[in-house]
């Protein structure tokens, strides 16, 4: 059962919780624009703001949609919605990654979806601080390939040459 009316409140609310979610140098490359028909977010890439030079197979890019659109469904979820996402919807259409329809079937409790962390959304900022060289606690592994799990994903650790950072010549 949907809590909250899809208004205009609700659709800034939850388009605001996307656009939290972090990106690359902060670049923010998506757009979201909504169906009403549909009751539908599409989420498109825009590669004009991502950083060719130091994204160039546009990975980070990929990753901040990802987060963007993590965020939406969290969003969508704490305001009574089950959202249904569907990855690459029109392959003939490179640039749309993602549509996220809002329905009011829930399978559970929470419809699966963390609508817990839509506070934690807006605790999210920015560090420009060194990673720490400690490793992270197997706990801490544990949890996040559980949570991997979860999205239908699998947790890979980057090796220590894929996290070194080279930026322009």
């Amino acid at each position: 059962m949907r809590n909250a009316p899809l208004d205009a409140a609700t659709l800034e609310a939850c388009i605001s919780a996307a656009v939290a979610a972090p990106s690359f140098f902060n670049t923010q490359p998506w757009l979201y624009r909504l169906d009403p028909e549909a009751v539908a977010f599409e989420v498109r890439a825009v590669p004009e703001r991502s950083l060719r030079q130091a994204d160039p197979v546009a990975r980070a890019l990929h990753l901040s949609v990802g987060a963007s659109v993590f965020n939406l469904r969290v969003a969508v979820a704490h305001f009574g919605w089950s959202p249904v996402v569907r990855l690459l919807p029109r392959p003939e259409d490179a640039g749309l990654l993602a549509t996220v329809r809002l329905t009011g079937v829930r399978t559970g409790p929470t419809g699966g979806h963390r609508a817990d962390l839509y506070p934690a959304i807006w605790h999210r900022h920015s560090s420009r601080f060194p990673f720490s060289e400690n490793p992270l606690p197997s706990h801490v592994l544990v949890e996040l390939a559980e949570a991997a799990h979860a999205e239908g994903a699998s947790l890979v650790l980057p090796e220590s040459a894929e996290t070194t950072f080279i930026c322009c010549d």
